[in-house]
């Protein structure tokens, strides 16, 4: 699961800004959550009203909406990586041969909306090249991108990148832009990572806030690709809860599949938790949520999952002070992975988190999620999912 210590890794063009005392209370009217702006609505009724949703998948989910019937083609095999255009030439082309002996099939990239439009409406050419050069050289190796919009600017919100913009339409017209920009490369897109969690949303989540953000990118980004798939940002963990109060507010209309993260800490895949939020099948409780309203035919993508092999994080406490062996991690990676494939047929992608560590600290959690070590050395997870990935059946590939 993201933290800031992780995200002070991942994104580290990203400056954190030290006012966090103010407070977004009565920035927003309770009537607008969960709506696009009227310019978004309008865009939306004179561009969009015809088109029919994004075709998120080549299965028919509509003959298995409670996954009693096998789909034809198995769950596509991702990772996340930190790649970014700044990230050096050899450190890329090293990550991206890892990538591929694995076979890895999807890869999920973040697009750091802090960099990528420093000041309002004025974008930075140089990183959105940079991204450019960057996605061809992963699909040159054969892998599908999904790029993670992420990051405020200081513009859009004072309080800091972790904190939504203080208008949403800026960060749906900064999807336009991306999408127009780059979806000649790049059809997946994900809104946002864990709005359910204060590390990414401070200072408190607020679910209509994210059904807002989730509309403003859904219109803007389908008028300016309505072949555009986009995936609700990730939920730490099987946050069914959440989810209901999304589809109170009338979230189903604006995302192709729904994100989550189904962390359990140090559990296996097979144990049961009395919170489904913690129990991997919590999954399934979310779909349960999703057919209830009428959503059988969308796909949940898993855009993060790990288990960690930190050693006595001093820092860390609770179920995350300590992870899991390197043996471990790959048992519970394969059994992860075969389950999903033989329990939840409505997953189509499930992506690893992450695919090396991030620093060579074995005490810190952020720092051994990876299939390899820092020092690019392969953990025996990699192994595993190299397995995983000669085993099953290669997926049906038919766009970017």
């Amino acid at each position: 699961m993201a933290s800031p210590v992780r995200v002070a890794v991942l994104w580290k063009a990203v400056v954190l800004t030290a006012s966090v005392a103010a407070v977004l209370s009565g920035a927003f009217r309770a009537s607008d959550a969960g709506l696009p702006s009227t310019e978004a609505r309008q865009l939306f009724d004179t561009s969009l009203a015809a088109t029919v949703k994004s075709s998120h998948s080549t299965r028919d989910r509509a003959a298995f909406p409670d996954s009693a019937v096998r789909p034809l083609r198995r769950v596509g095999l991702g990772v996340q990586s930190d790649l970014q255009p700044d990230t050096p030439l050899a450190v890329q082309q090293r990550e991206v041969a890892l990538m591929r002996d694995a076979g890895v099939e999807w890869v999920r990239i973040v697009l750091n909306w802090y960099v990528a439009e420093p000041q309002k409406g004025q974008y930075n050419d140089a990183y959105f090249r940079g991204m450019e050069d960057l996605l061809a050289r992963l699909q040159g190796a054969g892998l599908r991108v999904m790029l993670l919009v992420l990051a405020t600017p200081p513009w859009a919100n004072p309080l800091g990148w972790d904190a939504p913009p203080m208008r949403m339409r800026d960060l749906g017209e900064f999807v336009e832009y991306a999408v127009r920009r780059l979806g000649g490369r790049v059809r997946h897109w994900e809104i946002w990572n864990e709005p359910d969690w204060h590390v990414f949303w401070r200072p408190v989540p607020q679910v209509e806030r994210f059904v807002e953000m989730l509309a403003e990118a859904y219109v803007r980004g389908k008028a300016a690709d309505p072949r555009a798939v986009f995936i609700s940002g990730g939920l730490a963990g099987n946050n069914v809860d959440y989810l209901r109060q999304m589809y109170a507010l009338g979230a189903g209309r604006y995302f192709d599949a729904l994100g989550v993260h189904p962390y359990v800490f140090r559990r296996a895949p097979d144990d049961v938790h009395p919170n489904v939020r913690h129990s991997f099948h919590g999954i399934a409780e979310l779909r349960r949520v999703m057919v209830a309203h009428g959503d059988a035919a969308k796909p949940i993508w898993i855009t993060e999952m790990s288990w960690p092999t930190h050693r006595h994080a001093p820092t860390a406490v609770g179920d995350w002070a300590e992870g899991v062996s390197v043996e471990i991690q790959a048992a519970y990676l394969t059994r992860a992975y075969e389950k999903i494939e033989k329990e939840y047929p409505f997953v189509d992608v499930a992506m690893w988190y992450n695919l090396r560590d991030k620093g060579p600290d074995p005490t810190n959690v952020e720092h051994n999620y990876g299939l390899v070590r820092h020092d690019f050395q392969a953990k025996p997870a990699y192994h595993a999912f190299q397995a995983l990935a000669r085993r099953l059946p290669a997926p049906d590939v038919t766009s970017p």
